[in-house]
């Protein structure tokens, strides 16, 4: 019903909003599943921002009603997700496992191994490898320190790392064979 000067009257007002309430509540029972609580409090809030923003002209385009519920529903439903997320309690951390150290003994056997692999290297190949792997130096220190070029290291690192494991391997079988 519109009176004299134009204005739609409440119950026609009413009628228009429970359409919308309708639809609204599709939509977000869709976007956050049939089974959440908060269902009627996401329309709601969607509702009375629209009811603000229609109240204090802030649309573009009155004739795009729909789309710009349809906008204001959505930033509700990412608001109300990210509430979510930001109030649920931390999950906890595992505490970190003790380490899995070798015993002494072994420890002490391994380190023996590795020593008289890489006496069996050449000095180069015993230069890199110490140099990459045990002090852990960069890489543009390591060429500057044999005059390598990076594709030449490359190389050199892989081929000294097949040598080591082999010598390694060998050293191993025969120790397990005595």
């Amino acid at each position: 019903m519109v009176d004299s000067v134009g204005r739609v009257s409440m119950d026609q007002q009413y009628l228009e909003i429970e359409k919308l309430g309708v639809r609204l509540r599709y939509k977000v029972r869709y976007q956050l599943g049939f089974a959440c609580p908060d269902i009627d409090d996401v329309v709601q809030e969607t509702l009375r921002r629209f009811l603000d923003a229609s109240q204090a002209d802030r649309m573009r385009t009155p004739g795009a009603a729909g789309a710009f519920l349809n906008g204001i529903c959505r930033n509700v439903i990412l608001e109300y997700r990210r509430r979510l997320f930001r109030d649920a309690p931390m999950p906890e951390v595992p505490p970190e496992p003790p380490p899995n150290r070798l015993p002494p003994t072994e420890l002490f056997e391994l380190r023996d191994a590795i020593a008289e692999g890489m006496k069996q290297l050449s000095a180069r190949d015993q230069q890199v490898l110490r140099a990459f792997y045990l002090e852990e130096r960069p890489v543009e220190e390591i060429l500057e320190l044999t005059g390598l070029s990076p594709a030449n290291f490359r190389v050199v690192l892989c081929r000294a790392k097949e040598k080591f494991r082999q010598i390694y391997s060998g050293s191993m079988k025969s120790q397990a064979a005595s």
